[in-house]
């Protein structure tokens, strides 16, 4: 199955003034769909359906984002108990629903709660959403610290993901070592609970990293990715936002860089899929010299 990269309204819609021309440019550009909230999407249900169906008669799907609380992060910040999110997330929930989108990804949760409180925050969200929503590792939420994010995948069966580790990076401040036993089964339990990628490169002090896709912070990304592509992720979205994430206030900059990471991320699934193919083959061929055929 191929992998269908999308790209955000985030920063996009700015450059290309307006989701209807920003559409017109990811079709051009060969992505598969439009990722924004609902705020990104219009004010009332109508506006939002009317952006959903233009992008069905361009031939883009749609990935939905909801907030349980701090909703698209702006404004300023207030503490809030988890009633009030899981009532925001109710909202939002049935908001969504005349949409039809193909994903929903869902910023949940406060990180001053205390891991407990979070943990059936969690089992209780994961009964409000659909099945086709998983859950964002961003910053200022439970799940956006990578050691108490496993802890609560332990506690929590089915709790579905959306992966951006670009906010692990600053969070824990170095790149998570997927070569000794401890964080390489951490990665390892979080890959295979990946339904849909974020797929941003940073590092241990920014979230986003400019392209050409070049360096050991790439690396460290396309590593990742590559297990939760053979743990079946077949999502992404290229979300590189505008200024303070991106270095210069020029859009066109952005729009450049979402454009390249998108191409960036399609080559290094192709060569997963190659070496999987690969590998794939070996295997089988060893076990016929091994076995025999099999009836």
């Amino acid at each position: 199955m191929a992998l269908r990269v999308f790209a955000s309204a985030w920063g996009n819609a700015t450059h290309w003034g307006s989701l209807r021309r920003l559409m017109d440019g990811l079709k051009l550009k060969g992505f598969a769909g439009l990722e924004a909230s609902l705020a990104d999407l219009g004010d009332d249900t109508d506006a939002r359906r009317d952006v959903a169906q233009q992008a069905r008669d361009r031939g883009l799907e749609l990935i939905v984002g909801l907030y349980s609380h701090w909703t698209d992060y702006e404004g300023t910040w207030a503490a809030a108990d988890p009633a009030e999110h899981l009532d925001q997330l109710r909202r939002q929930v049935d908001a969504c629903a005349a949409l039809d989108p193909i994903h929903i990804n869902v910023h949940a949760g406060c990180d001053s709660w205390p891991e407990d409180v979070s943990t059936r925050f969690y089992e209780d969200a994961q009964a409000i959403v659909p099945a086709n929503a998983s859950f964002e590792t961003h910053r200022g939420r439970p799940l956006g610290h990578a050691f108490q994010c496993k802890r609560i995948l332990d506690a929590v069966p089915g709790l579905r993901l959306t992966a951006d580790p670009s906010h692990w990076h600053v969070v824990h401040e170095r790149f998570l070592d997927m070569n000794t036993r401890d964080e390489r089964v951490l990665m390892n339990t979080v890959a295979g609970r990946v339904d849909h990628v974020h797929a941003r490169v940073g590092n241990e002090e920014r979230p986003q990293l400019a392209a050409p896709f070049d360096d050991a912070a790439a690396d460290w990304h396309v590593a990742f990715w590559r297990k939760c592509w053979a743990a079946g992720a077949r999502t992404a979205c290229v979300e590189y936002g505008p200024a303070p994430y991106q270095l210069t206030g020029d859009f066109r900059d952005l729009w450049l860089q979402n454009c390249a990471a998108k191409e960036h991320l399609k080559k290094s699934f192709a060569a997963w899929q190659h070496v999987s193919w690969v590998c794939s083959e070996s295997r089988a061929e060893w076990e016929r010299e091994q076995f025999g055929e099999l009836p």
